[in-house]
């Protein structure tokens, strides 16, 4: 539907941030906003997931084939490929999610990349949202202990501690009016050579073009925080004191058991909004949930 709000989903996994866009409805419960255009993995087993996911979406609620009940069930094979992506029934379903579920490798693909993300939004560039989460091993606390013990190692020469800047690359060249970026907790305590990473990561987010030294060194965003209310920080960070003017990197950290999830899962998630964008009212945030 052209009313719809294009999602382009990059270090994709196997779709969890899609997920939720995609189930997301209006307050009337009647329209679901967000399309999933395109979700990008390097990795065959999630892509195998997207591919599924997005072939399930396109059928109206409650109207998916039989045979897609029979495929996880397991009467089909253990892949979809083996019976289900055979079916001359569903060969428009298939080819979409075909389109939509890509696997590639972002700084190594990034041209074919490219192409896929213009063709997802289509000639008439709407407002449209990006969402993805750079790979954590290098930024977990296990994938950095297990660091420790590789001999030589160097984070500073750990390539996946800068694959964000791919994520930061595509926002700078297509400026998506809203991005969502979600990491592990241990991002708040990883450092190369003694300096925070999230510290330079959030001053790139903030002008992604700046950062790289390509593009409309104008456009810029603000990040937001989902869980701390920032309709009342002034310009001097009255309630930040040791970041003034802006949030602490703390300040980022979503609580899954604070907000109805029964999980103790903690995430980093930042929203980018782009500034013009931007009205006097601050994004909501997430309410906190009392265990009764």
């Amino acid at each position: 539907m052209n009313s719809t709000i294009p999602v382009i989903d990059l270090f994709a996994g196997p779709g969890g941030l899609g997920e939720g866009f995609s189930a997301f409805q209006s307050s009337a419960g009647d329209q679901n906003p967000f399309n999933i255009g395109l979700s990008v993995e390097k990795e065959a087993s999630a892509v195998r997931t997207l591919k599924l996911r997005a072939f399930f979406r396109q059928f109206p609620q409650g109207e998916a084939p039989e045979k897609y009940y029979e495929f996880l069930a397991g009467n089909l094979g253990a892949q979809p490929e083996d019976q289900l992506y055979r079916s001359t029934d569903f060969q428009s379903e298939i080819s979409n999610a075909e389109i939509e579920a890509r696997q590639l490798t972002l700084g190594e693909d990034n041209s074919e990349i490219d192409v896929a993300i213009n063709k997802a939004l289509g000639k008439k560039k709407r407002n449209w949202v990006l969402i993805g989460g750079p790979p954590c091993q290098a930024y977990s606390l296990v994938g950095r202990s297990r660091n420790k013990g590789i001999k030589n190692y160097s984070a500073k020469k750990d390539h996946r501690n800068f694959l964000y800047r791919e994520y930061l690359r595509v926002i700078a060249k297509f400026q998506p009016a809203v991005f969502v970026m979600e990491n592990v907790k241990g991002l708040l305590s990883a450092k190369i050579d003694g300096n925070p990473i999230i510290d330079d990561m959030l001053t790139d987010l903030e002008c992604p073009s700046k950062a790289l030294g390509t593009g409309d060194k104008k456009t810029g965003y603000n990040i937001f925080s989902l869980v701390l209310d920032q309709s009342h920080v002034g310009t001097q960070g009255e309630l930040f004191e040791e970041h003034p003017g802006k949030l602490a990197p703390r300040d980022y950290l979503i609580r899954s058991e604070d907000h109805g999830v029964p999980q103790g899962r903690h995430r980093i998630i930042l929203l980018g909004v782009r500034t013009d964008k931007l009205s006097r009212k601050s994004p909501g945030i997430l309410k906190v949930t009392t265990p009764s």
